[in-house]
């Protein structure tokens, strides 16, 4: 697998179910030689499928966060010590109980971060944030079955959890870890939240936009384009003070926010056919209806202008519904923005400089089918 969300190949999968049949059943990961013993039985040279699995957070710790653990994990080679899972690798496994284990880590990363808000009330002095796991399962009514399984992972789940653990008194204690916040209901969010804080990114690039009506501009040239090259009208005529915020600037958070919203309500308005089964946000379709229309059409040009469009959405509704969310630092990060952001009039110049740049690939790929069917009409002419 490429990233922490993937699925695993066939190698990693098997690996992944021969650590986790041993730990079910004893609360103990196995040791190398025994998972060498297992793969190569099945004709997988185990150091390489170890490696195999992609892994974030080098900058934190040498052999960064991945669904596998073992001893030794940075060297070339494994020492025969314990082969592990973390979240990340119980994500992967079908099993009710690995269900269980993952819901105890969640219920305790929640109550965690909930504690961390005493650090409001203590501007002089650290509070005590740590809390003990079996007590924490108790007082949330979860069960604690599996309850030591749980705290065998946790005492390498570092990302969400910095973790004691003690076999004589069920598990151990804990607080948050790297992620200064935790408060998931799944494990899709959470690993989704570890790969966006611990992967690598460039720093984000923001475009200059110097034409106050670029966009509105490139609105309106796209929609003669689609009017006459597919007969139909893409853009919704929208109230004129509503457009018109796409042509002012912003100097504070509420403008900023305002504009986004108006920006992402007009694309989501955008005039293309939907069947009930279809995403009701306009983007979405988009490139399937230009696919459908314009069988020569460049889907990877169009699919990337259509990734741009989804990220202003994603922006938008974050600041409607105020969280970090890894879609939303993903969305920072493609349209120029430094999260948090702190200059609004230079972040809404650099959305609408993505939007219009966006936009105008939509057009122009439009345009390009249309100049291709005009050349070939006129070589069959002649």
């Amino acid at each position: 697998m490429s990233s922490l969300l993937d699925p695993p190949d066939e190698a990693q999968r098997l690996l992944l179910h021969t650590v986790w049949e041993v730990f079910a059943e004893h609360g103990k990961f196995p040791m190398t030689h025994y998972v060498d013993y297992k793969m190569r039985e099945a004709g997988h040279d185990t150091t390489t499928v170890l490696h195999s699995f992609p892994a974030v957070g080098h900058h934190l710790r040498g052999s960064g966060y991945q669904a596998i653990t073992w001893w030794g994990s940075g060297r070339p080679s494994p020492d025969n010590g314990p082969v592990g899972l973390t979240l990340a690798g119980l994500r992967q496994i079908d099993d009710e109980r690995a269900a269980a284990i993952g819901n105890q880590l969640l219920t305790f990363m929640r109550a965690l971060t909930q504690a961390r808000q005493q650090i409001a009330n203590h501007p002089f002095e650290m509070p005590n944030l740590t809390l003990q796991l079996r007590e924490t399962l108790e007082r949330a009514g979860v069960s604690t079955k599996y309850g030591h399984h749980a705290a065998v992972v946790a005492d390498q789940e570092w990302p969400g959890l910095r973790f004691t653990y003690q076999s004589s008194s069920f598990g151990g204690f804990g607080e948050l870890g790297h992620l200064a916040r935790a408060d998931f209901s799944t494990l899709d969010d959470y690993v989704a939240a570890v790969a966006a804080e611990l992967a690598p990114t460039p720093a984000p690039t923001a475009l200059y936009y110097a034409e106050p009506r670029a966009l509105l501009r490139t609105l309106n040239f796209l929609d003669l384009t689609c009017e006459v090259v597919l007969q139909r009208t893409l853009v919704p005529r929208f109230p004129t003070d509503r457009v018109c915020r796409l042509a002012l600037p912003v100097d504070d958070e509420a403008g900023f926010n305002t504009g986004v919203i108006v920006l992402a309500e007009l694309l989501g308005s955008l005039n293309v056919p939907k069947t009930k089964s279809q995403p009701p946000f306009a983007p979405k379709r988009i490139g399937d209806w230009l696919a459908s229309q314009l069988p020569r059409v460049d889907e990877d040009a169009v699919n990337a202008a259509v990734e741009i469009l989804l990220h202003i959405q994603d922006l938008r509704n974050s600041s409607v519904h105020p969280k970090q969310r890894p879609e939303l630092i993903a969305a920072h990060h493609a349209l120029g923005l430094p999260f948090p952001i702190k200059d609004h009039a230079a972040a809404w110049d650099s959305v609408r400089a993505y939007a219009d740049r966006a936009l105008s690939v939509l057009q122009e790929e439009i345009q390009a089918v249309r100049a291709t069917r005009q050349a070939e009409d006129a070589a069959l002419g002649s």
